[in-house]
């Protein structure tokens, strides 16, 4: 978890998104902590993620109202993560 939190911080400055999907039952604790939408993630070392690259979705909640709303959740941040690395950069 520390080296996940390390290289998503680090990769912040990137033009990247990342989604993690939950499969399974577990509660998926650490995969919201990476998320980071109540405030950026900050790595071990209190380094603090520039800005919000990942969107964590659980299969579960949302495969059984059909593909296209579990594609809706999965794909929601997208935008506004292109546009905040976009600003970012000054475009």
């Amino acid at each position: 978890m520390s080296e996940a939190k390390r290289l998503i911080v680090e990769a912040s400055s990137l033009p990247l998104s990342i989604i993690i999907v939950g499969v399974g039952y577990d509660k998926f604790k650490a995969m919201k902590e990476l998320d980071s939408d109540g405030s950026l993630l900050r790595d071990d070392s209190g380094k603090i993620a520039k800005r919000d690259i990942v969107q964590f979705v659980k299969f579960k909640k949302y495969s059984s109202q059909g593909a296209h709303v579990l594609a809706e959740k999965v794909l929601k941040e997208v935008p506004d993560q292109l546009v905040s690395y976009m600003l970012s950069k000054g475009i």
